[in-house]
């Protein structure tokens, strides 16, 4: 795996990479298109209907379902298998979801699905181009440079892009596909156009300046290949007057052969006749080429070429060059001077579907559903399983049949069972090791993810306690024990519990906040839905993607599993939260999310922080609250450690010299990954101050060697390298330390003496000229701007509290009616067994009875009291 990544790494290391919509694709008569194709394409995907061929085609175009039948096809091209997932694209470099063909064969129209996630990352590399998928984390299609004909921009939709390519297809010949895409803006577009020029450009240069010193233009196949290019897209009358001008050419013997073979085939139309005797020059130069002698910078060399008929790369070419109404296709890198080149040989490997020979057809049904096994011993021995499985199942069958039916099978029908009986055996155990597969594969990757080394070993006591908490029946809305979730936190968290437990947490944390914070204003879009838009803020992202944990086997692998899914979730939320949109060190905050859940639930906990702890703040784009928090972090220093404040200030060292990031990706892009989780503990637990807590530890613990530097470069290099490395003793000591810390008093009065030292400088006299004047004005007003924001935001959220409490007195309003109403009840209860007692007192004295009774007095007593 890890050799393949790397490969893959090497192949894609200079790509550049966009995000398109995939709109379909259309098959076209010519490699070539009109100025308008792209918009007749998009019409044509408009007229679809949206109920029946829409849903259909989708089906068709992404169908997962069926098995796509082997059936032999010409391959023109032999694709690289060095990225990721490349291995199961098809000769046409499509993936599954796209190898089966339009059940309606007339059209040639395949829209794509409004209802599908449709987006895609467009990847341009040295000698390919690669649509990868976010949402399948697979390469959907893979197209190299030498197939691709033409590439145009739409003219009324300039959002809109596409190119043609040539596809085989299942009869044995070729037709040419454009496919459509769609960008955010037509600057997109633009940009993804001079790159491809930019790509074609570079490669066709590359290729003609290792084939032009070896190409000899005496070649038989070359002569050939000469021909094919002027004869395509002639009329078959035009083709075949220039077929007739290259015949004049060869000496006598040859044009009687090529004669007598059109002639024997009696060609039924100019058509039929051009195609036997391109196929016959084939024939011919191919014996010429095996004895040719290449002529090399005045040098010669004797070749023999030895081209099978059944794998040459003309076989699959000449044979459908009259098939259509286009010619053969004449790529921009031809593959004609690899096989005129001296010491050249076949360029169709031995796993070429034309290498293949035929089956029976009982043959055929097996190696549709059979996978190969290793080895000649185990293909015996499952052979053997499979005979012995299947000689029960008949014995059962035959049993049942017995008492059943009373009645003797035919030899058809015994043969129809046996087929039947295995097929479904060998389906059976195929699905057995898919679904091992499955498993050791999720397996792996959550080992994967969780490969980091853990400070705070957690017991198996604790662990209980964490299942315990994690079980509870309906634990979203029960309130837990403050003190018993700080304990258990304080003792450990299990790694592979962890994801659960901060969604945990995070409940928590919301039942502990009286006050709901504020949301985003399209808070109810799903995360699917997100996913399914382009978003302005891909260019930054996809630089990020190789940036964030570099070295972390499950981020490593250029556009695996683990980049897409950090590109899903940052794209996500920059849908989201417009103002933000994308910062720098989010993806790192992202990355430790993904590591311990899936994406959807990453996406919800990436919500909560930003959102709920307040660390949506820091990352807006003015990044006032990051200078508030640099300025909260020098007092803390100045009144917990003044010795070190003193030391640093000395040397004119700030926070933002080496704090920044530590509050923007909250430890994450310095510090072990292990250390980095139980931060993420704490900040889930207790809010965005514990960055604080954190840092004032840390470098508080390290007073005494930060003290020994003394010089700017020394002291900040020894906080940036030597600093994050710490023991496992230190780590889980600083842990302690800031679960004991209490410093959110201090936070709230330093960030109110920000803005009155703030309004002071603003008031105090100036030196400035008039111009530096209006631009430190203007950036006051636009300081003056940001904080009405804010407290406008405060404003909502007192708003918000001030309906809540309203809500509240109205529910107590209502109980205190409610109250009334039982003590009138009660009161009429107390009257009425008064009179009781009386009447009962009454009859006893008529009687003649006398007990002990209390009066009436007393009896009223006792009742208020009560």
């Amino acid at each position: 795996l890890r050799q393949a990544a790397t490969t893959a790494d090497a192949a894609t290391a200079f790509a550049k990479k966009f995000e398109v919509l995939f709109c379909g694709r259309v098959v076209v008569a010519h490699k070539k298109a009109p100025p308008a194709l792209i918009d007749e394409c998009i019409e044509k995907f408009g007229r679809v209907s949206v109920t029946g061929s829409l849903a259909a085609g989708i089906r068709r175009a992404f169908s997962l379902n069926q098995v796509p039948i082997n059936i032999h096809r010409p391959l023109f091209f032999k694709r690289d298998q060095s990225f990721p997932f490349l291995q199961a694209l098809d000769e046409n470099g499509l993936s599954p979801e796209l190898q089966r063909r339009a059940a309606d064969g007339a059209t040639g129209v395949q829209p794509t699905s409004l209802q599908e996630n449709r987006t895609m990352l467009f990847t341009i590399g040295r000698s390919q181009i690669f649509l990868v998928s976010p949402d399948t984390k697979k390469v959907a299609i893979e197209k190299s440079f030498r197939e691709i004909s033409f590439c145009s921009q739409g003219i009324r939709h300039v959002d809109h892009f596409g190119f043609i390519c040539r596809e085989s297809v299942e009869c044995g010949g070729c037709q040419f596909v454009c496919y459509v895409f769609q960008c955010a803006n037509e600057a997109l577009v633009d940009e993804i156009m001079l790159t491809l020029k930019q790509a074609f450009s570079v490669a066709a240069l590359q290729q003609n300046s290792r084939t032009q010193s070896q190409q000899c233009d005496s070649c038989p196949l070359q002569q050939l290949h000469k021909l094919c290019d002027r004869i395509e897209g002639l009329h078959p009358s035009k083709a075949k007057l220039e077929l007739q001008k290259h015949l004049a050419g060869l000496d006598n013997q040859e044009q009687a052969a090529v004669f007598e073979s059109t002639m024997k085939a009696r060609p039924k139309s100019d058509q039929e006749e051009n195609e036997l005797i391109v196929s016959c020059l084939r024939r011919l130069y191919e014996e010429r080429q095996k004895t040719h002698t290449h002529t090399h910078n005045g040098q010669t060399k004797k070749v023999h070429l030895h081209l099978m008929s059944s794998s040459s790369l003309w076989t699959p070419i000449m044979s459908v060059c009259f098939k259509s109404k286009t010619y053969v296709f004449l790529c921009v890198f031809s593959d004609v001077a690899a096989l005129s080149s001296p010491g050249a040989v076949c360029v169709v490997g031995d796993d070429s579907p034309l290498c293949s020979r035929r089956h029976s057809w009982r043959q055929q049904i097996f190696l549709r559903v059979a996978t190969p096994q290793k080895g000649s011993d185990s293909k015996g021995n499952t052979l053997v399983e499979y005979v012995s499985r299947v000689h029960q199942c008949k014995l059962h069958f035959t049993v049942y049949s017995t008492v059943k039916e009373r009645r003797k099978r035919s030899g058809a029908e015994l043969r129809a069972l046996w087929r039947k009986a295995i097929l479904q055996q060998i389906l059976l155990l195929r699905m057995e090791r898919e679904n091992q597969k499955l498993q050791e594969s999720d397996l792996q990757c959550r080992r994967l993810k969780l490969d980091y080394e853990e400070i705070t070993p957690c017991l198996k006591d604790v662990t209980l306690v964490w299942e315990r908490m994690l079980s509870t029946t309906g634990r979203s809305k029960v309130r837990f024990d403050t003190e018993e979730i700080h304990k258990a936190v304080g003792q450990g968290v299990p790694r592979q519990h962890r994801g659960e437990i901060w969604k945990f947490l995070s409940e928590q944390y919301l039942l502990r906040k009286e006050v709901p914070s504020t949301k985003p204003p399209n808070n109810e879009t799903s995360y699917k839905e997100l996913l399914k838009q382009l978003t302005s803020q891909q260019h930054a992202i996809l630089i990020d993607l190789g940036r964030t944990f570099p070295t972390h086997p499950y981020f490593s692998a250029q556009l695996g599993a683990g980049q897409l899914s950090l590109y899903n979730l940052l794209k996500a939320y920059s849908l989201l939260d417009p103002e933000v949109g994308y910062c720098q060190g989010l993806s790192f905050v992202a990355g430790v999310l993904l590591l311990h859940m899936s994406e959807e639930d990453a996406f919800h906990m990436l919500k909560f922080l930003m959102y709920d702890t307040g660390l949506r703040k820091q990352y807006r784009p003015d990044m006032i609250i990051l200078q508030i928090q640099m300025y909260q972090l020098s007092r803390l220093l100045h009144d917990y450690h003044r010795e070190l404040y003193t030391h640093l200030e000395q040397y004119e060292i700030g926070p933002s010299l080496y704090a920044a990031p530590w509050f923007l990706t909250a430890f994450a892009s310095h510090f072990p990954l292990g250390f980095v989780a139980r931060v993420f503990d704490m900040l889930f637990l207790q809010g965005s101050e514990v960055i604080f807590k954190v840092a004032l530890s840390i470098l508080g613990s390290h007073k005494p060697l930060i003290l020994q530097h003394d010089n700017l470069e020394s002291i900040v290099e020894f906080i940036k390298t030597t600093l994050p490395n710490l023991g496992l003793v230190q780590m889980e000591k600083t842990i302690n330390q800031v679960s004991e810390m209490d410093i959110s008093k201090q936070l709230q009065a330093y960030e109110v003496e920000y803005h009155v030292l703030q309004d002071e400088l603003l008031d105090g006299p100036s030196t400035l000229s008039q111009s530096q004047r209006v631009a430190q004005l203007e950036k006051t007003n636009g300081s003056l701007r940001q904080q009405n924001l804010d407290l406008l935001e405060e404003l909502q959220v007192a708003h918000a509290k001030i309906r809540w409490l309203e809500t509240r007195v109205d529910g107590l309003v209502n109980r205190e009616a409610e109250l009334q109403s039982e003590v009138k009840t009660l009161q009429q209860e107390r009257t009425e067994q008064q009179q009781t007692v009386s009447k009962l007192r009454d009859l006893l004295s008529s009687l003649g009875i006398n007990g002990s009774f209390p009066d009436q007095e007393n009896l009223t007593n006792t009742s208020n009291n009560q």
